[in-house]
């Protein structure tokens, strides 16, 4: 396995990043195939080595793997092509629903600001509320 990196390049037009650092990380299978693979960061070496993004980078995918193989095998997805239309649909949604959880988590048992502390069943109807259409309002 062979990992190096380099943080000289420069961010292109709309990436925000004072310099682009790329990883680059090579793997030799014993049957001879080969797995390259590249990520951009924008952390200094001297902040996080190549192997730690290296680390970070394969937890990520090991995370994403476990996720497809426990919906597939717990719950019976099927495999879903992440770069098709209707697969980054539902990405986006179960990103937004992961997202909106964990707010009700917050808002439950973290209690930051002046609301008070609220029962499971009111957090339940108040994100069935968030989640549905708006009612107009009648003008009679």
């Amino acid at each position: 396995m062979d990992i190096w990196g380099a943080d000289d390049f420069d961010p292109w037009e709309r990436l925000c990043w004072e310099t682009v650092r790329v990883v680059f990380y090579r793997q030799h299978k014993p049957d001879g195939e080969r797995i390259d693979a590249y990520w951009l960061t924008d952390f200094p070496r001297r902040q996080v080595g190549s192997r730690e993004i290296f680390r970070m980078a394969k937890s990520r995918c090991e995370i994403e793997n476990q996720g497809f193989n426990d919906a597939k095998n717990r719950y019976g997805f099927e495999h879903i092509c992440r770069h098709e239309p209707h697969s980054l649909l539902v990405v986006s949604l179960l990103i937004c629903l992961a997202l909106s959880l964990e707010r009700v988590y917050r808002v439950r048992y973290l209690h930051r600001g002046t609301h008070p502390l609220r029962a499971a069943k009111d957090l339940h109807l108040f994100f069935q509320l968030s989640l549905s259409a708006p009612v107009a309002a009648h003008s009679s």
